[in-house]
């Protein structure tokens, strides 16, 4: 095995003094061979693999959670053998300029709704233009192994893999393995940066004579241009590779964050090496034992001199203590050693501009601590090692501990940009637009929070329109108690049923519409939850629970009227179940008899009809802003029976259910309503469905521990200003640190807030222009009552 690796280690020594002195552009790249699933051999014996992660919220998290992410930061880097080499890559890519302004969000050829994608593409596109970086930030971890050839090497970069991925999971990471192309436009980004790299595999075919490594070549890499010996120049382009080269008496967790953060293209890589234990032990021993020689040394010579012996050099003092430390460390704090090199490269059109990049970077890094400098006649190697392939070139490093790399942090300020997703605003720290895909999300559930006037109702609004123009395919259900919804969804070609003692539009809790396919159990057993949860929002007492007896009783009689109208080749309502109740013998049956009374008889019997309207439109308001408090829940319950049957059809075709539901505290006002409502919302997430719940009173909502489980089991929570109470109760529930709740404290202006949405805890704000997009979204009483006004009164439709 020695003999194996003694020649291995050979091999890349001479190929890299071969690539050293090439002088050819195609021989100076670093690698050999790419294949299509993304395994590189980068030299001979020498193969690596790349994933790329996701950003989380770790700077502006609690001090416990983030203790967390670096104790698994420290157990993902001991997970590397001595035998295996990791590379961390963070780089920043701008947004191709022809890009910038002129981007389709949305597809504007719908006669209906293409006025307002129209209207949204030029508004984002400004938005656009406003944004700090314009930059797209990854970041990539590659690894790599020793193996005689690709077959041996793949076993090896697999079980590495699965080691990562769930390394990076455990700390809510989005883990990708790059495949050949995406590892080659990795690379093409930092030397061949603003140049598309053709990504189709099938042109390395035998008849073309192609190699991965010709898509990603420069046409000319200048050594020296300009006579410098510190920057490159590739197809035009001034490149400069820097040098971590010495480092503070103590590193902070921003050290890494406060340079890419930096609103100009670069890239920082850190490389790492481990030491076997038992060998780097034996390393830090011998060191010591130099160390005291040298000590001895110097006593030795101080008597000799008169002086007193006891006074040593303090460079060779605070070595010793440095050494003593880290033996500690490593004997007793289950540490481990690494060879370390830290590169960062930028680049710039211009020397001028590269020059002045540079300067940002070095002071940047300065302020943390780090000293850079250029790698003077050894940028080629630089360059090398800055690409994503897990091979260092560079011998100026260091050795670092587990805890001083995990420190180093490669998570800087939280974007998100999702493709295929919606605007919810800007970045607060960057003005970079905030694009999130809630299909992305593990579970999209989500809820919207914030006091009255925090741009609640327009954030709502605004993401029905993205939901509209994003996914054409999709339906849109909206629970409406306000009556303020409409002006969204009727420009947009959507219609709208309002209940009320003086409509004509019924809804009837026990159809079956939509789901006559599915098993007859089944859909009595849900009927009988809803028809609970209908009886507890008849009740006076508001939150006591229904006594079982009144539960059998109703069970019983919700499967008679269903068995009793089968009969009779129709569909139960209402009064069917009131009469069945005053049929039973037990005096609590009048009593639940005498509850649903109102809901039968007179002018509030509108809802013991058969059903008369339907889902069937693209875009549905359920207004219910004609309805008294309890009559409103009554009628949400019976609504989202039938939202429930029309889920169940979408799924089968395939079509996403999107249902917002505003005042959604109404429906924890009882047990009953609660559990079903619980019910609902879990089963929904197995049928494509996307509800958002709408709130302004949390803490009313938050008390239910069902409520509170809904929401750690959703993965999107939108929160505006929010009361002191309300703030408390999110920041105990969902971890916010103090930083996270200033975003939403009494000092938010209308439109800022927190996105949550998986990992991701982003600080938004929302300057929206005017026009007839805001005039959909407004909710402002003067704004509106003006719009009314001017439209003669037939408002913003």
């Amino acid at each position: 095995m020695r003999e194996q690796d003694r020649e291995l280690a050979d091999a890349t020594a001479e190929q890299r003094r071969r690539r050293h002195a090439a002088r050819g552009v195609y021989d100076a790249i670093g690698f050999e061979s790419m294949w299509a699933d993304g395994i590189c051999e980068v030299e001979r014996g020498l193969f690596s693999q790349t994933v790329a992660f996701s950003d989380i919220s770790y700077q502006s998290a609690r001090k416990e959670a983030q203790e967390a992410v670096f104790s698994a930061w420290c157990q993902l880097l001991d997970g590397f053998g001595a035998d295996s080499s990791v590379q961390l890559s963070i780089t920043n890519t701008p947004i191709p300029a022809e890009e910038i302004g002129s981007r389709s969000f949305f597809d504007e050829s719908d006669p209906v709704t293409g006025r307002f994608a129209a209207e949204y593409n030029r508004i984002l596109n400004d938005k656009m233009r406003e944004g700090i970086s314009n930059l797209v930030r990854t970041r990539h971890l590659t690894y790599a192994v020793g193996a005689r050839d690709v077959e041996s090497a793949v076993p090896r970069l697999a079980r590495i893999r699965g080691e990562v991925t769930q390394a990076l999971q455990r700390v809510r990471c989005e883990v990708e393995p790059l495949d050949g192309p995406a590892r080659l436009e990795a690379m093409g980004a930092l030397i061949r940066p603003g140049r598309r790299i053709p990504t189709d595999w099938s042109l390395l075919a035998a008849h073309t004579g192609l190699r991965a490594k010709d898509l990603v070549c420069p046409g000319c890499i200048e050594t020296k241009p300009g006579g410098s010996a510190s920057k490159l120049r590739i197809d035009g382009t001034w490149c400069q590779a820097l040098v971590f080269r010495s480092f503070g008496s103590e590193l902070m967790d921003r050290c890494i964050a406060e340079i890419v953060d930096l609103p100009i293209p670069l890239s920082v890589s850190i490389h790492v090496q481990g030491m076997d234990k038992a060998r780097a032990v034996s390393f830090v021993k011998q060191r010591l034992a130099w160390m005291d020689k040298e000590i001895i040394d110097e006593q030795r010579a101080a008597v000799k001199r008169g002086y007193d012996y006891t006074i040593l050099p303090s460079e060779l003092r605070y070595s010793k203590e440095e050494a003593e430390d880290l033996l500690d460390d490593l004997q007793n704090k289950n540490q481990r050693l690494f060879r370390y090199t830290g590169l960062a490269w930028a680049y710039a059109d211009t020397e001028a501009e590269l020059d002045e990049r540079v300067l940002q970077i070095t002071r940047a890094a300065r302020s943390n601590s780090i000293e850079l400098e250029a790698l003077d006649y050894r940028q080629r190697e630089g360059m090398n090692s800055i690409l994503p392939l897990g091979n260092n070139h560079v011998d100026v490093g260091r050795f670092m501990t587990t805890a001083e790399i995990a420190v180093q942090m490669p998570f800087a300020t939280q974007e998100l940009n999702q493709e295929g997703g919606g605007y919810y605003g800007q970045n607060k720290e960057s003005s970079n637009l905030v694009i999130c895909n809630r299909k992305r999300l593990a579970s999209p559930m989500g809820y919207v929070a914030g006091k009255p006037g925090s741009g609640k109702s327009f954030s709502v609004k605004r993401e029905i329109e993205n939901t509209i123009l994003a996914y054409p395919d999709d339906q849109v259900i909206v629970f409406d108690p306000a009556g303020e919804y409409s002006s969204v969804v009727v420009p947009n070609g959507g219609t709208c049923i309002r209940l009320g003692p003086d409509s004509d539009a019924h809804l009837n809790p026990f159809d079956l519409a939509d789901v006559e396919g599915h098993a007859t159990a089944s859909q009595r057993a849900f009927k009988i939850d809803a028809f609970l949860a209908l009886s507890g929002a008849t009740m006076a007492e508001g939150r006591q629970g229904l006594p079982e007896a009144d539960k059998s009783i109703i069970s019983r009689c919700v499967e008679d009227a269903y068995e009793r109208c089968a009969a009779e080749g129709r569909v139960p309502v209402l009064a069917d179940l009131y009469e069945g109740l005053l049929a039973q013998p037990e005096p609590e049956a009048r009593g639940i008899a005498l509850r649903y009374e109102r809901y039968v008889r007179g002018a509030t019997s509108f809802f013991s009809h058969e059903s008369n309207v339907g889902f069937d439109a693209r875009i549905t308001c359920v207004d219910l802003r004609d309805l008294s408090q309890n009559m409103r829940t009554f009628g949400m319950l019976t609504a989202l029976e039938s939202v429930r049957n029309r889920m169940y059809a979408n799924f089968e075709r395939g079509v996403t259910t999107w249902l917002y539901i505003d005042e959604v505290q109404s429906l924890f006002e009882h047990p009953s309503i609660v559990s079903y409502f619980s019910k609902f919302w879990a089963e929904g997430r197995k049928f494509n469905l996307i509800c958002t719940g709408i709130t302004q009173n949390s803490v009313y909502m938050l008390e239910h521990e069902e409520a509170r489980n809904m929401v750690l089991n959703s993965d999107f929570v939108l929160l505006h200003k929010q009361s002191p109470l309300d703030r408390r109760a999110w920041a105990d529930l969902l971890g916010l640190s103090e930083r996270e709740e200033g975003y939403i404290d009494e000092s938010a202006k209308p439109g800022e807030g927190l996105l949550i949405a998986g990992a991701a805890r982003v600080p938004i704000k929302d300057d929206f222009p005017r026009g007839q997009l805001y005039d959909l979204f407004n909710t402002k009483p003067d704004e509106v009552a003006e719009l009314k006004r001017a439209s003669g009164g037939r408002g913003a439709r």
